[in-house]
Parts: structure tokens; C-alpha cells; sequence
């Protein structure tokens, strides 16, 4: 099966692969950073999905534990938690405590999706 040529974002990086017809390996075809723009549309996105939609405690419990062991975490305080690979730095709606409770937001490592 032929992939054919695919994006990918990852943290505040964003990939474009195909897949070599002969190999089958993947192959990067560009990496640029994210604009401002695009982390902009993610987080309105992020933000309206907690007025149109819910999500239930297990799913918040869930991406808290997958915060709990992760390397890009910074915890400030016990209610202060800040992800280092998101790009928004430490404001009140950055903290993970909030991004847990928005349906649309993801892990910038892919660790948890919306």
C-alpha cells in the first residue's frame, strides 16, 4: 500500500512525508514551524469545543496521567502545570489544567488527541 504524500504536525513543527514507491520507507518532503496563524485557528478551535462540547472526567483524568510521566511538563505548583512543547508559554488558559477540559485541544506530542 502506497501512502502517497501525507501531513503530519507535531508540536509546533509541521511535516509533509510521502512514502518511497520502492522501499516503502517514509520520507520527509518539508518541516516548517507552525505560523501564528495556524496555532491561532487550534486554539479558537480549542476554545468554542468547550461551549458546543463536553468530556467526561475519565478523559480528563487520562490526559492528566499521560502529563503526570512526560518530559515536556513543567509544574509549577500543584494546580500550575504548563506543557514546554505547546509554544504558548504560561498563562491562564495554557495551563494543562485547562487545555484537559477542551474537547479540540491535543498534545503537542500527539500523547492525547482531541
Amino acid at each position: 500500500m502506497n501512502l502517497g504524500e501525507f501531513k503530519l504536525a507535531v508540536g509546533n513543527w509541521s511535516y509533509v512525508l510521502k512514502q518511497d514507491s520502492t522501499t516503502g520507507e517514509l520520507i520527509v518532503v518539508s518541516l516548517t514551524p507552525k505560523t501564528l496563524i495556524q496555532k491561532a485557528k487550534e486554539y479558537v478551535k480549542a476554545e468554542i469545543s468547550v461551549v458546543t462540547h463536553k468530556i467526561s472526567l475519565p478523559v480528563i483524568d487520562q490526559r492528566k496521567e499521560v502529563c503526570s510521566t512526560c518530559d515536556s511538563v513543567k509544574q509549577v505548583s500543584e494546580d500550575r502545570w504548563f506543557c514546554k512543547s505547546c509554544g504558548c508559554g504560561e498563562w491562564e488558559r495554557s495551563r494543562l489544567q485547562v487545555k484537559w477540559e477542551m474537547p479540540a485541544a491535543t498534545s503537542p506530542l500527539r500523547k492525547w488527541t482531541g
